[in-house]
């Protein structure tokens, strides 16, 4: 096979940005198209763009998206957020009294790839909230592999090493070789497939969004937006949360900054 020339690269690269608002490097996307090449039995980069660029092939770009978007995640990444969440309690209610008022609280997984954020936060919240208080979480991210991952709920053993065993026991059945998310706290969740690059369709707005090392893949133009488009769907008290290699510094937002990557809603 022939190798990625510069003009090909920049098509790929040109529809990646407007789809995604992402511009990976050439080497990671020719490694890539290569492998989804030779799986799909594509005789060329243009016949793959073709395919891609006029939509003949919905399966395909579903592959694609898949391949050229990053899937890291963990239970409990970043504890540090989670414990904020914990002894800031209090201050949460203060700053944002529609919760207790409510009693409800609703939070946003914005790119949460196989799933282990919005579950970690659905534990939490289960253990530190008011037993009776109603806990909805939207779990969201653009590709479709990792967002079936995260709706079967069902890990590898090795995530013994992401959590105190308490959890394991509480919230995961246990299988030979997996651990699965019980039905109970999966009935917290709500999955679907978004991008973040459209417009926000949400009627109501959210108290708590976590969109963390999602930004980092965008130019300083695209967070700018997409920090103003969360910072709309965030009611007036609520809490943004961004991943610790990103910061709103420079950018015109509206935020109070409570710790490094926790920032208030301080509304208009």
């Amino acid at each position: 096979m022939t190798q990625l020339n510069e003009l090909q690269f920049q098509k790929f690269r040109a529809l990646i940005f407007d789809n995604c608002g992402i511009q990976p490097k050439k080497e990671m996307i020719e490694g890539k198209l290569d492998k989804l090449l030779r799986k799909n039995n594509l005789s060329s980069y243009d016949e793959f763009y073709q395919l891609l660029s006029t939509g003949a092939n919905s399966v395909l770009w579903s592959e694609f998206i898949d391949e050229i978007t990053v899937h890291m995640s963990s239970f409990f990444r970043e504890n540090n957020h989670f414990e904020f969440m914990r002894s800031q309690l209090r201050l949460i209610f203060e700053k944002n009294p529609r919760i207790l008022k409510n009693n409800e609280i609703k939070l946003w997984s914005a790119g949460c790839s196989t799933g282990e954020e919005p579950y970690t936060l659905a534990m939490v919240l289960k253990e530190w909230l008011p037993q009776d208080m109603t806990i909805k979480i939207l779990a969201t991210d653009i590709s479709k592999r990792t967002m079936a991952s995260a709706q079967r709920g069902i890990y590898p053993a090795t995530i013994k090493k992401e959590m105190d065993p308490y959890y394991l026991m509480q919230y995961f059945n246990r299988s030979e070789e997996d651990y699965e998310i019980k039905p109970e706290l999966k009935a917290l969740i709500t999955f679907r497939l978004f991008n973040l690059m459209d417009s926000f369709p949400f009627q109501d707005t959210f108290d708590i969004i976590f969109c963390r090392n999602v930004m980092i893949y965008f130019n300083a133009e695209i967070q700018q937006k997409l920090v103003q488009k969360f910072r709309a769907v965030l009611t007036m008290g609520g809490l943004l949360f961004i991943g610790h290699s990103e910061s709103l510094l420079n950018k015109q937002n509206g935020f109070q900054y409570m710790q490094p990557t926790v920032y208030l809603n301080q509304g208009k």
